[in-house]
């Protein structure tokens, strides 16, 4: 068997040395390109509908609550469905569940949850009435959204995300509309 020559064996090393190079390069870029950064919720509107003595007898109010998720990744965000609860002094008084789906890369998406809102666990409390002849009822809402982000189908990243929105807001009696509404976003990766 021959050996091979000084000649061969550095050309050899040289393409080594320049394969090691590339993959590092091709690594280091992806890794920054694909780096998973944190979505961002945004309370766009809370809204009463349906409000006439129909909906007072019947016991429930209809609450929409109108949430936009921002992905700022290079990946689609899927999540799963999400969760919206509505508390009046810190008792949950309705709940929902909106549907799952897909955030695009560096897209915004819409969730339109529908709150069915109990009026017998509203009337429950005793500090409710003196609120409403106070000519203001102030309300909180919880919305939590789970899901991924995976870039390439999940072989380079792939992290978990959980986005909470936490709103208070003033609902005026008089005329039934939200004022006075702040809301407070927290990111989970």
């Amino acid at each position: 068997m021959k050996l091979p020559t000084r000649r061969l064996r550095g050309a050899l090393l040289a393409c080594a040395t320049a394969a090691v190079l590339l993959a590092a390069a091709l690594a280091a870029v992806t890794l920054a390109v694909y780096r998973v950064r944190e979505p961002v919720m945004t309370m766009n509107a809370i809204a009463l509908k349906d409000l006439d003595a129909a909906s007072w007898s019947a016991r429930r109010l209809t609450m929409v609550v109108d949430v936009s998720v921002t992905n700022p990744n290079a990946a689609s965000l899927r999540y799963r469905p999400s969760e919206t609860r509505v508390y009046y002094r810190s008792r949950r008084v309705g709940e929902a569940v909106g549907p799952p789906g897909t955030a695009r890369a560096r897209g915004t998406v819409r969730l339109n949850v529908t709150v069915g809102v109990s009026v017998g666990a509203l009337l429950d409390d005793p500090g409710f009435l003196a609120d409403v002849s106070a000519g203001a009822v102030e309300v909180a809402t919880s919305t939590r959204v789970r899901g991924r982000v995976a870039a390439l189908g999940g072989f380079v990243v792939r992290r978990c995300v959980v986005l909470e929105m936490n709103c208070t807001a003033t609902v005026a009696v008089a005329n039934m509309s939200i004022r006075n509404q702040s809301c407070l976003q927290r990111v989970w990766l």
